[in-house]
């Protein structure tokens, strides 16, 4: 979970709308089936270019972060979730982005307190993105280099898990690090080719190269 997340200050292109939907009411569902359910939702949200879509995705992940909160609110699994949610709801409604995003860094805070090495180092790489992608003060809560402390920290709690070298190469390019940039893209690329073959690998393949082939245009 979180990947998804990555596009979340990024108005995505709309397509002709489909018929509403009402948001989905959680079952009775454990923990753990909640946040699972959350992070289905953010990564349909990432691969939904209706904007109408996106909302009614946000609202459910909200309805379910909602129930894992009411059922276990100091879980890392809930705060995380709640996080997650926030994204997807700052990115169906620009407008209230600055507030959203700064509710998500405070959830991701507090799931990082519980269990820093939730979802392979979640909170902090999660973090990282939100920071070193949104906009600064006052538009929002963007801030590359304490991104850039966010992303180290998940490297080093989980340093085989490529979306974690990921974050921290695109913090280290935000920064103006294109040396130490381009060393953790193509190490990020050598640790998901040593993966079994799936979409979250080839997503990460995908990231890797588009972002070596643009530092080789520079």
């Amino acid at each position: 979970m979180g990947c998804a997340l990555i596009a979340l200050v990024v108005v995505g292109c709309r397509t002709p709308p489909r018929p509403a939907e009402p948001p989905r009411i959680p079952k009775a569902s454990t923990v753990e089936e909640l946040a699972a359910a959350i992070g289905a939702d953010a990564k349909r949200s990432d691969r939904e270019p209706d904007a109408k879509i996106r909302a009614e995705l946000a609202a459910e992940a909200n309805n379910d972060a909602a129930a894992c909160l009411g059922r276990e609110p100091q879980a890392a699994a809930c705060l995380y979730g709640h996080a997650i949610a926030l994204g997807l709801e700052a990115r169906a409604h620009p407008t209230r982005a600055g507030e959203l995003l700064n509710a998500m860094l405070g959830s991701l805070a507090d799931a990082e307190a519980v269990d820093p090495s939730y979802d392979e180092a979640g909170p902090a790489r999660v973090r990282a993105l939100v920071l070193i992608r949104a906009p600064g003060w006052p538009l929002g809560p963007g801030d590359a280099e304490t991104g850039l402390v966010a992303a180290r920290r998940a490297a080093t709690l989980r340093p085989q898990y490529p979306p974690n070298l990921l974050a921290l190469a695109e913090a280290l390019a935000k920064t103006g690090d294109s040396n130490g940039a381009r060393q953790n893209y193509e190490h990020a690329r050598a640790l998901a080719q040593a993966l079994p073959a799936g979409t979250d690998r080839d997503g990460w393949l995908r990231e890797a190269d588009e972002a070596l082939l643009r530092q080789s245009d520079r």
